[in-house]
């Protein structure tokens, strides 16, 4: 984290790159040429496409991205996200083991209707951050796998204190699939940002929210308008708009072909507490896997959905001296 500083007595502006990927539990696509191959492989190449999936973006931008993640092409480099969200982790321990050794730690999983959620941080954030508890009264269903979701939310959340001081609420999400759970997907995201929202001014809903069109509204109104779609933010961009395009991507073998955004990016600034806007969104996974990774298919992905990468500016009201300056960042040791 490099922060910007608007002069010697004023704030800073914290830079965060937030990637959100449905892995697909990390199995092979059933157009891969070579199925078990791409099963012992897919771990690898979903971290690697995770990790590199900042490195042909802007610094900052508002332009919108449509390049592959997993090409070995030469590009600007930018740093590995700085927080990475998961859904569809196969197992609790999966982002651990995978990104660990990367210089990320987990904030926790959660079960949901398919696989696990997961929120990973670098570890200079990890070091000051705090997770957020995301249980919440059940709602009456039939369906006894979504009244054990409402309990509770299929989400991860934590809190991030940044180096200008201003804190920052962040969560990874899988909200309950099917058209007909349009009112259940509500009580899920309107109740994750509530609690997000009562922890600080500034916060990041992001993940597989299985949302459709029509449900729109429904989160740009709540809360008196307070939650932005980074999306629609970024200009609504069609050609980063569908997360799921099975026209080109024949992860799954028949069925109806359609487009949707699935995937969703909300932020909510402001207050005293700091400002944070975004400045870029992008899609990544959105192109098939090379030959030099066992792919060759057109319709070869590494998952069945399409990632997001975020960028998000961060603004504070701390001041620095000439000393911390020099170092780049603020020492936060004696924060509570």
């Amino acid at each position: 984290i490099t922060p910007a500083y608007s002069s010697p007595h004023t704030a800073i502006t914290i830079p965060l790159t937030i990637l959100s990927w449905n892995i697909s539990n990390a199995q092979p696509s059933s157009s891969s040429p070579n199925p078990h191959q791409r099963a012992r492989e897919s771990s690898r190449l979903i971290r690697l496409a995770c990790l590199e999936a900042n490195a042909g973006t802007p610094p900052s931008s508002r332009r919108p991205s449509t390049s592959s993640t997993s090409s070995h092409g030469s590009r600007t480099r930018q740093p590995p996200p700085d927080i990475i969200a998961l859904q569809e982790s196969p197992y609790p321990t999966w982002g651990d083991e995978e990104f660990g050794s990367s210089g990320y730690v987990s904030m926790g999983t959660q079960m949901t209707h398919c696989g696990y959620v997961d929120l990973l941080l670098r570890s200079e954030l990890a070091r000051t951050s705090r997770p957020l508890p995301l249980r919440v009264g059940a709602q009456s269903t039939q369906q006894s796998v979504i009244s054990d979701i409402a309990v509770n939310l299929p989400s991860v959340a934590t809190t991030i204190l940044l180096p200008n001081r201003t804190r920052v609420a962040v969560s990874s999400s899988h909200l309950a699939p099917f058209k007909e759970n349009a009112a259940l997907r509500a009580y899920q995201c309107q109740s994750l940002m509530k609690i997000l929202s009562d922890e600080c001014d500034n916060c990041i809903v992001i993940g597989d929210m299985n949302m459709r069109a029509s449900e729109d509204k429904m989160v740009e109104k709540f809360d008196n308008k307070s939650w932005i779609d980074a999306w629609k933010e970024c200009g609504s961009d069609k050609s980063v708009k569908f997360t799921w395009d099975s026209f080109v991507n024949n992860y799954h073998d028949g069925g109806f072909r359609f487009k949707a955004r699935f995937d969703r990016c909300y932020v909510r600034g402001g207050g005293n507490d700091g400002l944070l806007g975004v400045n870029y969104y992008g899609l990544m996974g959105n192109r098939p896997v090379g030959k030099e990774d066992g792919g060759g298919s057109r319709g070869d992905y590494l998952s069945d959905h399409f990632g997001l990468v975020v960028k998000v500016d961060v603004g504070g009201t701390a001041t620095v001296s000439e000393e911390e300056k020099k170092e780049e960042i603020v020492d936060l040791s004696g924060d509570d």
